[in-house]
Parts: structure tokens; sequence; C-alpha cells
């Protein structure tokens, strides 16, 4: 189905940004080279498969436009995060809507020594307003456009062509889910005739109160007619937002984007989080309390432990265990245990992917507060 939104007010969840994905770079003296070039076309000739993002006050005043974003773009090519680093003209939303775009990004991954690496990117977007089209046709009733994205007659042989319709709504930026997609339901899902393959799709869905899906459609899918799209229009019952999340701040309607990637069973092997997007972090008043006695009694006051764990459906940590710390042998790791054991991620990564059943290595540094 296409279709083109009007202006998107964020509803920014409060899930933490993804573990290891730093702060993209923006190049202060010179222009940083373009990664990815987007263009968002208002013609209905020219969408296709797509949701487009649009100001609707640009859009309604036909104003084209431009917005550069600065993101940082995984080894799967995926826009874990972006920001903006210009729009033109400015104040008109521009930067905004590219922005609710993220999800559709599907890029060429930079590539290291050992294969694709994650890296800062930049990606600028062309906002084409639509423009009319004349043509040769009958005059309709009352002389003026009727319905919505088809034509219309004006009367004295002239044809207009009615741009899309707009469909103000709220997104969900970064949704805080309650239940997520498994592995075992990726892997069920999977199309066989991808014979293959990896791949992924987005799903464009409204939430109801209840924080269930509706009325979903795809609005990515590459590659694409290998039956990605399909599948992942098929797990969209599989996600439901947490509490607290599912109502927009006007009480309009409230919409999200699931990005969901299909890896083939030949690239299956231990299940690991990549791209953890934390909502429980370490207590900052329990931290301090669990300073191993014994680095003190050595005149330590700093060290980093690490804890190794298993991640649950609902994205909680259980059978944690302690791996080598820094120094070793002090009791860092025993304490990051502790403190990981209250730890929760989302459910569903900033890499399109499940956590259920992975394996999570969770770094704490602990220091000790120093009397006052």
């Amino acid at each position: 189905m296409t279709m083109i939104l009007g202006v998107l007010a964020a509803a920014a969840a409060a899930a933490a940004q993804p573990q290891g994905a730093p702060t993209p770079t923006v190049v202060v003296n010179g222009r940083p080279p373009v990664a990815a070039k987007v263009d968002v076309s208002g013609d209905q000739d020219n969408v296709l498969n797509l949701v487009t993002v649009w100001p609707m006050g640009a859009y309604n005043a036909r104003v084209d436009g431009q917005a550069t974003l600065s993101c940082w773009v995984d080894a799967h090519g995926l826009a874990e995060t972006c920001h903006v680093v210009a729009e033109s003209p400015k104040g008109l939303g521009f930067g905004a809507a590219a922005l609710q775009m993220r999800p559709t990004f599907k890029l060429e991954p930079a590539k290291g020594p050992d294969g694709p690496i994650g890296s800062s990117m930049t990606i600028v977007l062309h906002f084409k307003a639509p423009n009319s089209q004349f043509g040769v046709g009958s005059p309709g009733d009352d002389g003026i456009p009727t319905g919505q994205g088809g034509s219309a007659s004006l009367g004295q042989g002239l044809q207009v062509q009615n741009p899309l319709e707009l469909r103000p709504v709220t997104m969900l930026d970064r949704p805080i889910w309650a239940r997520a997609a498994t592995f075992e339901d990726l892997a069920s899902a999977y199309p066989a005739q991808a014979n293959g393959v990896e791949g992924y799709a987005v799903d464009h869905c409204k939430i109801l109160p209840d924080g269930s899906l509706t009325n979903c459609q795809t609005i990515k899918e590459t590659p694409d007619k290998l039956g990605f799209g399909k599948a992942a229009l098929s797990l969209a019952d599989r996600f439901r937002v947490a509490p607290g999340w599912t109502r927009a701040p006007d009480r309009g309607d409230l919409w999200v984007d699931i990005p969901i990637r299909f890896e083939p069973a030949s690239a299956a092997g231990p299940r690991t989080v990549d791209a953890p997007m934390w909502l429980v972090g370490v207590d900052p008043d329990s931290a301090p309390k669990l300073f191993p006695p014994e680095a003190a009694a050595k005149g330590l006051t700093s060290g980093i432990g690490v804890a190794r764990c298993t991640v649950q459906a609902d994205g909680s940590l259980t059978d944690c265990t302690p791996e080598t710390a820094d120094p070793d042998g002090l009791g860092f790791s025993e304490s990051a245990v502790r403190l990981a054991s209250v730890m929760k991620m989302n459910p569903w990564t900033a890499d399109a992917a499940p956590v259920d059943g992975a394996s999570v290595e969770v770094r704490i540094q602990l220091n000790l507060k120093a009397e006052e």
C-alpha cells in the first residue's frame, strides 16, 4: 500500500542508546562524504512500497527540501542511530521527517580487515513536492478534485492528478517492547524461496491501547520479491508495546515501525546480542556497596568486572557467571554478576534482532566512593 504521512511528532521511548554505537561524528571543516542519497518524492507514480514522511506544512505548500543525517550504520547496513546535521529550508520539519525514515535505510556497510564493520555515515534526503499533472478529461459534478490519490476533472478538458493522501500520525520512535519475536519465530518465518540470503523488512503498524498491533503493512523489503515482506507481516502479532507507551500525547492514532532482519539457517551460530538497548541499568546506589573488600584492602579504588549472562525473552538477564576481570582475582567480576542480575534490555535490538536465549557479556566498572 502506497501512502504519504504528514507531520510526525516522535514519541521518544526512554530506552538507552544501543551499546557500542558511538555518537555519529560530524565533520566541521569540510564536507563529510555522502554514503547514500534518498529521493523522497511526493508524486504518486514515484512512490512504490514506501511510506514517505513529509512535514505537512511543507507538503501542502509544495515546498521542496533537503535534510542531511549523520548515522551510525552497523555491520548489517542498518542505521541504528541518526541525528540531523543540516536541513533546508530550516524550520519546516524536513530534518524531523528524515529521522522518522531511519528504519527504511539499508546501506552497504563499511569494510574492515575481517569483513563488514559499523561506521558513521552521512545520508542526504531530497524532498520533492508533488506537481499537478494535466491531461484530457471530462468535468466532474462540481469541477473540484475529489477522492484521494486519484485523478479528478476540472472541466475545459483539463484534469489534475491529485497527490497522495496525507495521513497525519504520531510515531513511536525506539519503542519499548513488552514482547517481541524470538529466534525461533524468525527461523520459522524465513521464506523458502529466499534460498539462503539475508533479508530485511519493516512493518508499519498501528498500536492499539493494549499494546497489540493492527493495520500492518510492509514499507521496506530487501531483496524484494523473495517473500521477506510477507514474512515480516506474519510476525507482527508477536510484538506488543509496553504499557505506558501505547497512546499518543494528543490521544490520536499511534504508529510504530518494526525493522526485522532475517538470517538464513546457514548463518545461524551461537545467539549473541550485538546492539542491546538497556531499559534497566546498574543501580548507582548499589554499585559502591558491592566494591570488593579484597580490592579495597590492596588500596585499589577502581576495577572492571565482567559477567556473562543469558538473556530471557523479556530482556532480563539470568545465569550470570564471572569472567576475567581487570584486575583479576579480586572479586570485581563476582560483584558484576550481582549487579548484572537486575539489568534488563529491550526484547528487540537496535540491529533488528531478537534477544531470547542469547549470550551477552556485561562489563561493569566499579569505583570505590571516597568517604565524605
